[in-house]
């Protein structure tokens, strides 16, 4: 329907009984919301192949490391520290030229472990950043083949940022190898909204609670992010809410 349609039929609704149509309209937007982006969904190929080499102007590995990302990494810094010590074993997932490892490195925190599927973004990171690369471990390949090498219970603190959004559903087993690899502590910060070609939305309380892993925060309006990002902090073994 199109949109002068749709204002048509508004205009033909009585008021007092737009309030109770409203939800059904929302989900039936949302309904053609998802459709849309099931009939032009990329494959996981695809998707890989984008992440290893975007063609499309942006996610360069160089644009991670501007001073855009400075309230994003601090953010996190200060989330991960009420969780973490500096003898703390951390691993991200998906961390492009390591920027948010960086950060951590920085503050103290020298354990630090990163997944990233571009050879370009980790050689980049090797030039931006080249005192934090001898002392971080990069693991370079997709997590979906990375996380199942990794020994149960690994690291103290698994995160992500902007990255499980990316996980293309012929990949979720994924976020049981991430369930499996944290020993105490899980940190997302993810896009839980907008749905693109390259874009699934999911509510990761429901995630990662059927994967034995209970929400302990919950944070929205995060500094440098738009406002359908949503960070969660999980501990591992806790009852679900």
């Amino acid at each position: 329907m199109s949109i002068t349609t749709q204002t048509r039929v508004a205009t033909l609704v009585p008021d007092w009984l737009k309030p109770y149509l409203r939800p059904a309209h929302r989900w039936a937007t949302a309904q053609q919301r998802q459709w849309n982006s099931r009939r032009h969904r990329k494959s996981r190929a695809e998707i890989h192949s984008y992440w290893e080499h975007p063609w499309d102007g942006v996610n360069q590995p160089e644009s991670y490391a501007s001073e855009e990302g400075r309230a994003r990494s601090e953010f996190l810094v200060s989330l991960l520290r009420q969780y973490a010590t500096p003898e703390s074993n951390i691993l991200e997932v998906g961390c492009n030229v390591g920027r948010n490892l960086h950060y951590l490195f920085a503050s103290g925190f020298h354990h630090l472990t990163g997944i990233e599927i571009s050879e370009d973004a980790v050689k980049a990171g090797g030039r931006i950043y080249p005192d934090m690369q001898e002392c971080v471990k990069i693991i370079n390949a997709p997590a979906e083949d990375a996380l199942p090498r990794l020994l149960d219970n690994s690291y103290d603190v698994v995160f992500t940022m902007a990255v499980l959004q990316h996980i293309h559903p012929d990949s979720e087993a994924v976020f049981a190898e991430i369930a499996r690899a944290a020993r105490r502590h899980l940190v997302t910060v993810e896009n839980e909204v907008s749905t693109t070609w390259r874009h699934f939305p999911r509510n990761y309380q429901g995630v990662f609670c059927r994967l034995g892993l209970a929400q302990v925060h919950e944070a929205e309006r995060l500094p440098g992010l738009p406002a359908s990002y949503v960070a969660r902090v999980f501990v591992k073994g806790g009852l679900c809410s």
